[in-house]
């Protein structure tokens, strides 16, 4: 019965009598009567209870003698919990300004209101059940003696406070005001700067050494100075804390300060991206060269996941050590989309990032062959070096990381010195069981894993997703090295660290810069010929020097020139189906063309000096023959 009156507030005559209240009679009947004639004086005080013929009544019906022991038992039907919000527009500055003065307090503070507020409601409720106002404090002091200090007067008080105040406003109204001693201590301005200065600098000094300058600076001018704790506090509550920490501990310390971007992982799949960087072991190995240093690893991580994919050891991050890990990533998974690294030398050199835009580091010109990703068609994205935001995979170098489980792995113990180096061998045997044992470790802690291993995450997102498989022929393109070349003006063999190629194909691109794949390990082995833009067009193979007295060499040559020879007499033969002469017949026949008749004829008025001394020459010709004829006459 307690149950139902403590929530509801209402009860029948039966439950009324179990309570033993005084002002009531003690018999279901008697109390019926006494509640019904109570019930008159209100409207809406009774009620038929649901699924029952009973009839209840509300506590507030009850005198304030009645009243006062449910006060004691249920005081939570006398504190109301509906607040109304105002809806006055014109308060709604002053009610914004109340609640952030609210916020800005302190738990302790705010808990106290809240009990303030109760006891307030309490008081209200009985007053607007009929209670006299005396009556009605002095039951909330014995109710709230024992949860908080109250008193008659201090009741009166806050009663006081929400006077005029929307219900709404209560909490924030009956808060505390008190904020603790506040002194502005005087200090000189000459003493504020000089610790200001002293103290807010790279080479961070103590707060007591730069104390204990300052009293010696302004002992002689007598600057006002106050005590070395209340200056702290100052200097502390008006100089931005970042900003201390970037003139004290740097640029590094002070983006620390700026929360780090999220970045979600989950609009990837699997081998969808893939991010990677080198790490450094701390032990020493020796490699098959006989080297001696220690030994760097280019890892690439699938970002999705978190999974290690691929990874290289080496002396150092370089070319060749990031393009076979790329291909060791292609050939067991797949080809990514995208690749974020950041802009090192090593990272961004042109063998993998030819060609790409917004290259950092390097110019892109306009005759610069394609490196390995974007001729795999995918995306390179360039990162912050250092930067665990941008790269998830240098989170795998740290505590707990891939770093320290192989550096410190009990097999390695008290060897790994230049002294006792590690061979490659056995030091890659257990990287790549600590990097299998990375990938399963179980209770990842990332949005996409929530407890997996990487794994799981991988293996559960790369049977759904669509991967591109790598073909042959781009299968050469991380076995080889890419070398820029200019093909003979003469037979077109190409040249690459002293070793000549050439290969009939060649014979087409004489003078044409090209790109030749090779392969370091075996400079005498054949290399693939690729056109700037990265179409294969030979394989071309090393010709070999031979000795100035070697015959055999050059009887080798000669019989290879006359095949070649041979072979370009056949292609002849096959192309030239008919001679000169006979494709000159095939020529038709040009008559000589007509002479053409002048249609104006121009006049000519004196002869010409030239022509003039030609007539004259005619006549003296014919006058010496007339004058020989009679002579011959007389002979005869």
């Amino acid at each position: 019965m307690g149950n139902t009156l403590a929530n509801s507030g209402w009860g029948t005559a039966k439950e009324y009598c179990e309570e033993g209240l005084p002002g009531l009679p003690t018999t279901e009947r008697r109390c019926l009567d006494r509640l019904g004639k109570f019930a008159e004086s209100f409207a809406n005080k009774s009620r038929q209870r649901n699924g029952s013929k009973a009839t209840e009544f509300h506590y507030s019906i009850l005198p304030p003698k009645s009243q006062a022991p449910l006060a004691q038992r249920y005081p939570e039907l006398f504190v109301s919990r509906q607040f109304q919000p105002n809806q006055n527009n014109s308060e709604h500055e002053s009610r914004d300004i109340l609640w952030d003065y609210y916020s800005r307090k302190t738990d302790k503070a705010k808990a106290a209101a809240q009990v303030r507020l109760e006891a307030v409601q309490m008081c209200t409720t009985l007053l607007s059940n009929g209670w006299k106002k005396t009556e009605a404090k002095e039951q909330v002091v014995e109710v709230f003696k024992g949860r908080t200090k109250v008193s008659f007067h201090t009741l009166g008080n806050w009663l006081k406070k929400i006077n005029g105040v929307d219900q709404a406003d209560w909490l924030p109204a009956l808060v505390d005001g008190y904020t603790g001693r506040q002194t502005d201590s005087k200090v000189s301005p000459e003493a504020w700067d000089y610790i200001k200065a002293d103290y807010l600098r790279r080479e961070r000094p103590t707060w007591s050494s730069c104390y204990e300058r300052l009293e010696r600076a302004g002992a002689k001018p007598g600057w006002v100075i106050p005590s070395s704790k209340t200056l702290q506090r100052k200097l502390n509550k008006e100089i931005h804390p970042d900003l201390i920490t970037l003139l004290r501990d740097g640029e590094d310390a002070y983006k620390k300060t700026l929360p780090a971007q999220e970045r979600d992982r989950s609009v990837f799949h699997a081998l969808e991206a893939v991010n990677g960087d080198g790490y450094t072991f701390f032990k020493y190995v020796r490699f098959e060269s006989g080297e001696v240093c220690r030994p760097v690893c280019w890892f690439w991580q699938d970002i999705y996941s978190g999974k290690l994919l691929a990874w290289r050891v080496d002396v150092s991050e370089n070319k060749d050590s990031i393009r076979l890990s790329i291909g060791d990533l292609v050939e067991n998974y797949g080809i990514p989309k995208k690749f974020w690294l950041d802009n090192t030398r090593a990272a961004a050199n042109k063998d993998v990032t030819g060609g790409v835009k917004n290259r950092y580091r390097f110019k892109v010109s306009e005759d610069e062959p394609l490196g390995l990703i974007p001729q795999l068609g995918a995306e390179v994205h360039w990162a912050t070096p250092a930067h665990g935001q941008a790269k998830p995979v240098e989170r795998a170098f740290g505590i707990g990381g891939i770093g320290e489980y192989t550096d410190k792995h009990p097999s390695f113990s008290g060897r790994g010195t230049k002294g006792t180096p590690i061979p490659i061998a056995e030091f890659e045997e257990i990287l790549t069981a600590e990097v299998a044992a990375f990938n399963a470790r179980l209770g990842r802690r990332t949005k996409i894993c929530n407890g997996r291993s990487c794994d799981q995450v991988f293996n559960e997102s790369y049977e759904v997703s669509r991967i591109k498989k790598a073909t042959k022929e781009q299968r050469s393109l991380w076995l080889l090295s890419p070398e820029p070349v200019t093909a003979n003006k003469n037979n077109g063999s190409i040249k690459i660290m002293d070793n000549r190629y050439w290969c009939e194909e060649l014979s087409h691109y004489k003078g044409q810069k090209l790109v030749a794949r090779f392969d370091p390990a075996n400079m005498h082995g054949e290399v693939l010929v690729y056109t700037l833009d990265g179409r294969r067009v030979a394989e071309a193979e090393c010709v070999l020097a031979a000795g100035f007295n070697d015959r055999e060499a050059a009887r080798e040559v000669a019989k290879q020139k006359r095949r070649r020879k041979k072979a370009l007499r056949e292609a002849e033969k096959a192309e030239l189906r008919i001679s000169a002469r006979e494709a000159s017949k095939s020529l038709p026949q040009v008559e000589s063309p007509k002479p053409l008749e002048a249609k104006i004829v121009e006049a000519v008025f004196e002869k010409k000096k030239f022509e003039q001394g030609l007539s004259d020459s005619g006549d003296r010709f014919d006058r010496a023959v007339a004058m020989m004829k009679p002579a011959k006459k007389s002979l005869l």
